[in-house]
């Protein structure tokens, strides 16, 4: 393109210079403004369109009349929805009542002569299909089957009852506690016979009875004497059950218990 005609030449004339403009993107690009003033005529003139169509809508319902020949006030039922009730549950079929077994009144046995005589006692037949009673009533014979009075038909709740464990120890039980061993060794090991000739006792023998506790895993605790010889005999005796090992626990009812246990150590001691 000549210097003086690209002051007076398009852009699009100027970037196409010397290029094919047969081409479609030359015709595109030159008819696009025309285009877009036809799309916005078009779009323009469809919204007009639209928005006088919903004018004139509105304006056509504004002349409807309403002929309302309703006078007064239109009273509306209210249904009440209904709700299904439960069924009430079934009462337990009663039990029909046992016909009555015919009974025959006790009579104190008395001897009198027979024109004393106001109620006799019945006879050995009347007895042997009857029950005896306080008074006499009519009713079936007795088949000799007991008939328990007043069942209770599951409505009545039993309570079981619970094994408590009782608070101290037991006094009385089935089984004594037992030493868990050979006593006799255990004494003979463990015991000080003479404890009472190093005191001064007095030749004879001496029965020294303790009390103690023996708990359900065969502790002992509480241990007291209960007999008063002296001599340092029974500190001798309470030194040794509280030296002795686990103890067997006591049973009461089939099972272990906490209990009391009494143990006899004999001190002899010999004259010169």
């Amino acid at each position: 393109m000549q210097t003086n005609n690209i002051l007076r030449s398009e852009l699009l004339d100027i970037i196409f210079d010397g290029r094919n403009k047969e081409y479609g993107a030359y015709e595109l690009r030159n008819n696009y403004s025309r285009r877009i003033r036809t799309a916005m005529l078009v779009t323009g003139l469809i919204a007009l369109i639209a928005i006088g169509g919903s004018v004139l809508a509105n304006s056509s319902k504004r002349n409807i009349v309403v002929d309302d020949k309703n006078e007064g006030l239109l009273i509306t039922e209210i249904v009440e929805q209904k709700i299904d009730q439960p069924l009430p549950e079934p009462e337990p079929p009663q039990a029909e009542p046992e016909p009555e077994v015919r009974t025959e009144q006790f009579t104190n046995p008395e001897i009198l002569p027979d024109e004393l005589v106001q109620t006799p006692p019945p006879t050995q037949d009347e007895l042997k299909n009857a029950e005896i009673d306080t008074e006499k009533r009519e009713g079936i014979d007795d088949q000799g089957i007991a008939r328990p009075k007043d069942i209770d038909h599951g409505t009545e709740i039993i309570e079981v009852k619970k094994n408590e464990e009782p608070e101290g120890p037991l006094v009385t039980v089935d089984l004594d506690a037992k030493f868990n061993g050979n006593w006799k060794q255990f004494l003979e090991k463990h015991l000080v016979p003479e404890i009472p000739v190093s005191n001064d006792a007095p030749p004879g023998r001496y029965p020294v009875e303790v009390k103690f506790v023996v708990d359900l895993e065969g502790h002992v605790s509480d241990i007291v004497a209960t007999t008063r010889h002296g001599y340092g005999m029974e500190e001798e005796a309470i030194r040794v059950i509280r030296k002795s090992a686990r103890w067997e626990p006591a049973v009461f009812n089939g099972r272990m218990v906490k209990a009391y246990k009494r143990q006899l150590i004999t001190f002899v001691v010999e004259g010169e």
